[in-house]
């Protein structure tokens, strides 16, 4: 549900996005689920749902509802628009190409990272990527982008969302997670060692630029990710920084023109 922050808020708008994200997060549901879930009359619901209806943002289903394919077509049109992916698709496409691995493009939003380009070389893993929204945290990408941000930001999004576990490898206390960006400051890459899922591992450099928002520079990150098995020996640890570092420096100067 949305969280409260300072100022002033509508209830009704709230109510809305709480049925939103309710019905994101179910992949469908009745009017009575969702009025539960929101401690709500059934009728009040109701007309919440036949409004989203008729301005096509949720479908009525068997029985219910779900969200329509509208946020599909407004996500890919706010990404193809953003320089970032614009300027780093031919990079992420160039990395994959030239090391026959899974290459991706993340951009940092509210704490979260999602991904909104990958290319897989033809020696890739097979990992779905594209569309995703992950926590900082626990992979390479979102921790060379933690890395780079102020200590109140970092402070503000380990409140927000905390530090859960994904596998048996993943950093769940603060002071660990410090000493890993401090590292990942100084080298200038993160690295990701089954911490996001088991068998897979990445390395990843940040993206900075003048058109990130708020006083960050950082607004993305590019990452190679690699099966766990080719991560035991110098080609993940010394060649592959070079390669993302590279690419993500090529990105930042053409931002720059952008």
């Amino acid at each position: 549900m949305t969280k409260a922050t300072d100022g002033k808020r509508i209830g009704a708008s709230e109510r809305t996005l709480d049925i939103l994200t309710f019905l994101g997060e179910a992949g469908h549901a009745t009017v009575t689920e969702v009025a539960d879930r929101l401690d709500a009359a059934k009728s009040t619901t109701h007309y919440h749902l036949k409004t989203l209806e008729d301005a096509e943002f949720v479908v009525r289903t068997d029985g219910g509802y779900r969200v329509s394919l509208n946020f599909l077509t407004m996500g890919h049109e706010l990404v193809s628009r953003m320089g970032v992916y614009q300027v780093g698709k031919p990079k992420v496409d160039r990395v994959a190409r030239e090391t026959g691995e899974l290459c991706i493009l993340m951009v940092e939003e509210h704490g979260y990272g999602y991904y909104v380009y990958d290319n897989r070389g033809e020696g890739a893993v097979n990992f779905d990527t594209t569309g995703n929204r992950k926590r900082l945290h626990d992979n390479a990408l979102g921790k060379a982008v933690l890395a780079n941000l102020s200590t109140e930001r970092v402070d503000e999004i380990v409140e927000r969302h905390g530090l859960p576990a994904t596998t048996a490898q993943t950093i769940t206390d603060r002071t660990a997670l410090d000493a890993e960006l401090e590292t990942a400051r100084d080298e200038g890459v993160a690295f990701d060692r089954e911490e996001q899922l088991d068998g897979l591992c990445c390395v990843a450099a940040p993206i900075r630029s003048t058109h990130a928002s708020g006083s960050d520079p950082v607004e993305a990150a590019l990452s190679v990710a690699v099966p766990a098995s080719r991560a035991r020996d110098d080609y993940f640890n010394e060649e592959l920084p070079h390669v993302v570092s590279d690419a993500a420096n090529l990105v930042e100067l053409e931002l720059q023109e952008y």
